[in-house]
């Protein structure tokens, strides 16, 4: 027993000493954790989640990582989720992250057909490194869900293959974990009823002055507003989220029949 508390002990140090927090969760955090970041899971999902948690030293109260659950072919499935920020810390923190190239892309201009980074890594007291390859064919998430990957597509795709040479150099420590970058996709092929026709979303004609009566009211847009705000969204993606989409300058413009639609895109995880 004295030899298995001193490993433990040892195993908490080595943690420590590379910078990764000693995660602990009260009966209140968990009840917090299972209302809000990870809504919808089971009591076996939550108690994956918060292992994962522990593992990585992220803090999903802190929004560092997040528990996402889609209606797949074969039921809900669950996914723990970080930004490419969050795989960026966990690799820092092992005290072996060397830094990582910028990606390299082929193909353009509207959009790279690949993009390749290299991460490198102290091995043996050598500084290795690991490259990977994102796909735009393998990642993008189509017209309906690629309002970020059209706006920047050179960044998005970057990202992914940035987490892919992420994972293969520390696999031990982001393995079943994935970037919201790389699930994008993933969020397009679950969608079923609600999918948007191959071409894409059509804008819509700016909600007319005179419609007063068919727009939200001051209220819902308040609440459009703390939804996105509580998901991590800035001003900015708002708004161009409503030009793009709806083809309108202000919230106050919404019309009722579309406000359902653009509080699910609000409560949607930022980048």
């Amino acid at each position: 027993m004295e030899k298995e508390a001193s490993s433990v002990v040892s195993y908490r140090s080595q943690r420590e000493m590379v910078g990764i927090p000693t995660m602990t969760f009260g009966r209140e955090q968990i009840e917090l954790v299972k209302r809000t970041v990870a809504k919808g899971a089971t009591d076996d999902e939550l108690a994956l989640f918060l292992y994962t948690c522990k593992r990585t030293g992220l803090d999903p109260l802190a929004k560092q990582i997040h528990c996402v659950k889609r209606n797949g072919k074969n039921g809900p499935q669950v996914t723990f989720q970080t930004a490419i920020d969050g795989y960026r810390l966990v690799a820092d923190r092992t005290g072996k992250y060397a830094g990582n190239d910028d990606p390299i892309f082929k193909g353009g201009p509207d959009h790279p057909d690949e993009a390749t980074v290299s991460v490198f890594k102290i091995v043996n007291g050598e500084r290795c490194h690991f490259a990977a390859t994102a796909r735009w064919s393998e990642y993008f998430p189509g017209e309906s869900q690629g309002f970020m990957w059209k706006k920047m597509p050179y960044l998005m795709l970057g990202k992914c293959a940035e987490a892919l040479a992420l994972r293969k150099a520390f696999p031990a420590e982001l393995s079943g974990v994935y970037t919201d970058e790389e699930m994008h996709q993933a969020d397009n092929l679950t969608i079923d009823t609600k999918a948007e026709p191959p071409e894409g979303p059509k804008v819509k004609e700016p909600a007319k002055e005179n419609q007063s009566g068919d727009v939200i009211s001051e209220p819902q847009a308040k609440r459009l507003y703390a939804i996105a705000k509580g998901a991590g969204k800035t001003d900015e993606e708002i708004k161009d989220y409503l030009k793009t989409m709806l083809g309108i300058d202000s919230s106050k413009k919404i019309l009722k029949s579309d406000y359902d639609a653009v509080c699910e895109w609000a409560a949607e995880k930022s980048l």
